[in-house]
């Protein structure tokens, strides 16, 4: 990270937490792909769509569930790390929200009020996210549930 420029940077932060991400995605939402029916794209070639529009038009809108879902995981991961982010990220300007947080806490004392707003202030973004997709992120979590 030091050779290419990126201590310090959150575009540095944003490489690793992708390469991190990147799998664990990709087997989640294999898992969703799977469910979807070939009868379903090659409908919408018979109809005339290329591949790209079956994908966007037919494919995406039956995993949208799965995306939101896998979205949802990927984000609060993300939202809540800590380490990677002490271990790249040193200045003030591009401190994260757990390592802002974690700065309340002294070798000798740590503060409690001001710890209890930042977590505050910190839910809120997520619980708007949830708020935003919760229709897809039930559809997504449940699908497969009932087999048959």
């Amino acid at each position: 990270m030091s050779d290419l420029g990126l201590l310090n940077r959150l575009a540095g932060l944003m490489v690793v937490y992708i390469a991190m991400l990147v799998p664990f995605c990709t087997i989640i939402m294999r898992g969703f792909h799977e469910r979807v029916p070939v009868a379903l794209e090659e409908a919408a070639q018979v109809d005339g769509a290329s591949r790209l529009q079956a994908m966007v038009r037919v494919i995406l809108p039956v995993m949208l569930p799965g995306v939101a879902a896998t979205f949802i995981f990927a984000f609060v991961q993300v939202w809540n790390e800590l380490f990677l982010a002490i271990t790249f990220i040193d200045s003030e300007d591009a401190k994260t929200v757990p390592v802002a947080m974690n700065s309340f806490i002294t070798q000798y004392d740590i503060d409690w009020g001001s710890m209890a707003a930042a977590t505050v202030v910190s839910v809120v973004p997520t619980l708007v996210l949830f708020a935003a997709i919760r229709r897809y992120i039930v559809e997504g979590l449940t699908a497969g549930a009932v087999k048959g």
